[in-house]
């Protein structure tokens, strides 16, 4: 969960840290560049990355198997793990 919570956030954080090379960059060559700074550009990019991956992990990973699960249980003193039962 926090592996993934850390991807989109990387994502997120994609274009701010690509413009910030960008300043870094431009700042040593100075070309008369203005100072304003796209911020609602880079939220939006950011954003557009997030729900861009999220559309990709869901058709990638898919829905799962369909039925009904069944939480583990014991039987006879075993433990039975956990299953999805497929549907009839």
């Amino acid at each position: 969960m926090i592996r993934r919570f850390l991807y989109e956030l990387l994502l997120f954080l994609l274009p701010f840290a690509l413009y910030a090379t960008y300043l870094r960059v431009s700042r040593r060559e100075n070309f008369g560049l203005s100072r304003d700074h796209p911020w609602t550009m880079l939220f939006a990019s950011g954003l557009l990355l997030v729900v861009l991956s999220f559309l990709y992990l869901g058709f990638v990973e898919g829905a799962g198997e369909r039925g009904t699960y069944v939480p583990p249980h014991v039987e006879n003193g075993r433990v039975v793990p956990g299953h999805v039962e497929p549907t009839k």
